[in-house]
């Protein structure tokens, strides 16, 4: 599980690059203007880099993003369920009676895993 701290540390990063990026400065007079070292940046940089040709991170990543969900009917069946597969394979089989908060949780570190 990745703690809180580097996920923040993580986005922290992202900002600061695509900022550098967007600014037209080279690397060492934005991290000057901002007082930002420029090793930690180049480390960040390739750290990052090295997630995205894994595949831990996605180029645009930005805040969480939500996508519609149509949610049918429960099964007849009373000991059914459901498996949730996300886009990295990731299956969740989630018992029938669920607990809402309880399935929010584990969907929350999910989205909080990293590289």
């Amino acid at each position: 599980m990745v703690r809180r701290g580097r996920l923040d540390r993580e986005r922290y990063w992202i900002g600061v690059i695509r900022d550098q990026q967007a600014s037209g400065l080279s690397i060492s007079a934005f991290c000057r203007e901002r007082q930002v070292s420029s090793a930690s940046f180049f480390s960040w940089r390739r750290k990052l880099a090295e997630c995205r040709r894994e595949g831990a991170i996605e180029p645009e990543e930005t805040a969480a993003k939500f996508v519609p969900l149509e949610i049918p009917a429960p099964p007849a069946h009373p000991r059914a369920g459901c498996e949730v597969v996300l886009p990295d394979g990731c299956r969740i089989i989630v018992p029938s009676q669920c607990d809402a908060g309880w399935l929010g949780e584990i969907l929350g570190v999910l989205q909080e895993r990293s590289c």
